[in-house]
Order: structure tokens, then sequence, then C-alpha cells
């Protein structure tokens, strides 16, 4: 249904009971109406209108309104996946509390040329809208085409927020349209890295066994995997693994990058590797799975998940590397460890080790084991740390005891803690505890969690703990962290039990 504006260019003034209003705030709940006078809901829609007056598509416009106790954040842009995810957290990094979302999907005629607003409309109900789809890439094309018009798909999105100064203001601007520059650089390179992904995975089809390279299969699947809507893919680049000045270096292969590794986004041209990379860069094996040393600015604020795919010359020796960054999809963290590639032989490597009968009492104890570890550390344990682990978590059984796992991840930049507890001890305030514990022993940059609650006696915490450059691995105990563990999950009873025995021995 179209609004009738006919402004080219010019934006009339809405008065109230207006039917674009109510098409703008067709999504707003009934009781956050209540809380708002019709014409400050009008007067909003009347801003948002004029900043959408001129856009040239593939940009966005962004501006931030004061209004006397709020502000409210209006964004104008292409509709594209991620969208309202992406704004919102960076609103979040940037401490702005959010009160109120609203995001009308509108079809949108301009002037070819002058880009002016010409006409608005709802989005019909067969045409597909993109922002919450976190599966399907759109084309970012003009819907229709006539004369010296042209229609599109747009995002209008307005956040009321706390009332920010105009510093927080300029921050805000800045750093939303650097958000929104990744948002658009992803979905525009999406279907290019879906094709590198594939392309790739059929040459380590054709590639020889012989050469001794140990998880070519695995290599294959995962990418076919991750291709099945199980990544979403937000960067990729190429390097060559080269010798400079008598160290393994990663050289960039100009041209190469795309979505958010796109060149000329803050790259280098040689990287360095960490004395642990080094020793891996020339291993025998296709894959590498690991974090990313940065957050996604795109769909969640999560560490980016890295895949690096070698590749081999021809005496089948690493040359280089094609690196994939993103993000697993939520369904990986639900679905069974027995259908994700390179996870599933993992478990069934560590079941084979314990050869445990599937059906007995210890068979299935440790394959709920496999199957609630964290995703994550499943993708990047080595076999046989995953094993040791395991081993460790069987014999905790139901024991009310506090026991830490610790891995570094191979590039030194994260160590994962995986931490049990009693359950009934289990308190934001005991996890503060663990969390400043942990953060001191590693003097850690920033640290992450889940809280992970069954009929388990224990409860099990896992945090990643981003760690500084040059921290020493080495001068941490796992014992003495242990020991302090303990003492932060005890129960103020049993604190106080220990102070007395400590201060009157019997």
């Amino acid at each position: 249904m179209s609004s009738g504006f006919k402004m080219a260019g010019t934006v009339r003034t809405l008065s109230t009971g207006d039917p674009f209003i109510a098409d703008y705030y067709e999504q707003l709940a009934a009781e956050d109406a209540q809380s708002y006078e019709q014409e400050r809901l009008r007067d909003r829609v009347q801003l948002h209108l004029e900043l959408a007056a001129h856009r040239t598509p593939g940009t966005a416009n962004i501006e931030v309104a004061t209004e006397s106790e709020h502000s409210v954040v209006y964004i104008v842009t292409d509709d594209m996946p991620f969208l309202v995810d992406s704004v919102t957290a960076e609103l979040v990094h940037q401490q702005a509390a959010i009160q109120l979302v609203i995001h009308p999907m509108l079809v949108v005629t301009r002037d070819r040329q002058s880009h002016d607003l010409i006409d608005v409309a709802k989005v019909p109900a067969h045409v597909g809208v993109a922002s919450g789809d976190t599966a399907a890439m759109p084309s970012l094309a003009a819907l229709h085409s006539e004369g010296d018009s042209a229609s599109y798909l747009e995002s209008w999105i307005a956040v009321e927020i706390g009332r920010i100064s105009p510093e927080a203001r300029d921050a805000l601007i800045d750093g939303l349209g650097r958000v929104l520059g990744d948002v658009r650089a992803a979905v525009e390179d999406w279907q290019l890295m879906r094709e590198k992904a594939i392309s790739r995975a059929e040459l380590l089809s054709t590639m020889p066994a012989k050469d001794g390279i140990v998880d070519l299969r695995e290599a294959e699947d995962l990418l076919h995997w991750m291709d099945a809507g199980n990544f979403t893919f937000l960067g990729y680049r190429e390097y060559d693994l080269i010798r400079e000045d008598g160290e393994d270096v990663l050289a960039t292969r100009e041209g190469s990058g795309l979505g958010l590794l796109r060149d000329g986004k803050d790259h280098r041209q040689i990287q360095h590797l960490t004395s642990t990379g080094r020793q891996k860069a020339r291993e025998k094996r296709a894959l590498v799975i690991t974090k990313a040393n940065s957050r996604s600015t795109v769909h969640r604020a999560a560490y980016l998940d890295y895949i690096g795919v070698k590749s081999f010359d021809e005496a089948g020796n690493v040359s280089g590397e094609q690196r994939f960054i993103g993000l697993f999809a939520s369904g990986v963290y639900t679905g069974s460890v027995r259908n994700i590639p390179v996870v599933r032989e993992k478990v069934d490597a560590v079941l084979r080790h314990f050869g445990f009968p599937p059906d007995s009492h210890s068979g299935k104890d440790l394959f709920a084991v496999l199957e609630t570890y964290p995703r994550d550390e499943l993708f990047q344990i080595e076999v046989e740390d995953l094993i040791t682990t395991a081993q460790a978590i069987l014999r905790l059984q139901e024991r009310r005891r506090t026991r830490l796992f610790l891995r570094p991840d191979i590039y030194g930049r994260f160590m994962s803690a995986l931490v049990f507890i009693p359950r009934d001890r289990y308190t934001t305030a005991v996890r503060l505890r663990i969390e400043k514990e942990l953060t001191e022993a590693f003097n850690a940059e920033s640290i992450d969690f889940e809280a992970r609650m069954s009929e388990s006696a224990l409860a099990r915490l896992f945090f990643r703990i981003r760690l500084p450059k040059g921290v020493q691995l080495a001068e941490v105990s796992t014992a003495d962290l242990e020991r302090r563990l303990v003492m932060a999950a005890r129960s103020w009873a049993e604190g106080i039990g220990q102070v007395l025995r400590e201060a009157y021995p019997r």
C-alpha cells in the first residue's frame, strides 16, 4: 500500500493520523505505544522521513537526535541481513542504554539520477526481506526500475537510547558507520566467499593422500558443511608462507581479500607468527581452526571463528593458507557432535581410545561428556588433550569438588578455562570471583563466559580469556590456580569454618 508521498526530494509535513505513521509503527507493541504522546511518535517519523529524503544506494544515512530525556538513533540503508543485531551490538559496545527499537521494512522509490525520495510503500507480503534472515544473503540491486525511477528494499531503523553528549553522539555515528560498512562488505562478498570454500574443497578432493596430509578428507567435508548454512562467511584472504630474514612469515596475496578482510581494510602485508604458530606453519595438516584476535562487528559481538585451509606445493609441502573468518551458525552449538565434520572424527577417536561398549554405563557417560563439551573447544582441541580432559571429567563423576582444566590456543592469543564447581555453590558472585582470579592469573585483556547447568551435581563454567601479548603461560601453575578457585567457590560457612580451624587447631 503506497503512503502517497510523491515528494521528488522534498518531504511534506506529516499530520497525526497520516497512514504512513501507522505503517511505520506497525510492529510497535500496544503497551509501548501507550507510553508516548502521539505528537512525539509523529515527530520521530517526520525526522526519519527527512533523513531518508536523499540517499545514494549503497550508502547509509545516520543521524542522532536529542530529545528532552532521550536520544534517538536514526538509520536509513539498504535492506541487508544482520542490520539490527549489528547496530544494537555497537550501541551496547558504546554503552548506550537501548530503550526501544523500531524497524519498519519499506519499499522506497527514488529518482535514478538524484536519488531523491519519490514514494514509500509497505513491503508486499510476497517480497522477502533480509534483515532478520541469517541464512540467505539477498541481492542489493533495485527491485524494479521504470523510466527515471527505481524501487529498493530499505531498512529504516530507529533506536531510542538514554540521552547522550555531543561527543558521544559523534563517536556513535562514526562507530555505526564502520559497522554498517562491515555489514555491507560481508553481504556483497558473501557469494564469492562461498565459491572460494567450494573451489578449495574441490581442489582438496583431487590431492593424493600419499603426501602424508592426514586431514584432507576432513577439510573437504568441513568446507562443504560450512557452505551448507553452518557458517556465516564474513571475511576471506589468501597468504603465501615464505621465509623472510630466516623466519617463516605469511605474506598477503594482493587482491585476495573479501568481506571484512577486503584489501585496504587495515591489513598488513607481512604477518609474523608466534613461536607456536611457526612450529605449526609447516605441519602437514590441511586445517587450522582457532579464534581470531578480534570480535565480529557483524551479527553478534563474539570473537570471530578462524578457519585456515593450507595450500601445498607439488612436493606436498605447505606453501600458504586460505583463511575464512566468520561465525558458526547457532545450530552448530545445539546439534549432535556426530553431525559435525572434524568434531565427529575427534569424538570417534576418543571413544575408540577408551573402548567402552556404547550401551554400557561408562560408554554413555563418556559420550555425554563429549556431546556437552564446549563446541568451540571441540573444533580446536587436539585429540590427545581431549582424551586427557575427558578422562579427568569422568573421574569427577558426581563428586562435589572444584576442578580446573586449561588449554592455550595454538597462537597464544587465548586461554580456555573449563571449571567445574558444586552446582549449589554457583551464583553470580561466585562466577565473578572466579573471573577475578583468572583475570589476575593471566593478566587478561578480556574474558567471556558461559555457564551450563544440568541434573548433575556439578555446574560447568567455560571461560575464554584474551591474553596480552608476551604473557608467559609457563609461569601460571594450574594446581595453584585451581586452589584459588576452590577458595573463590566455597560458601561463606565453609570459609568461616576454615578460618576457625586454622586459628584454633585441635
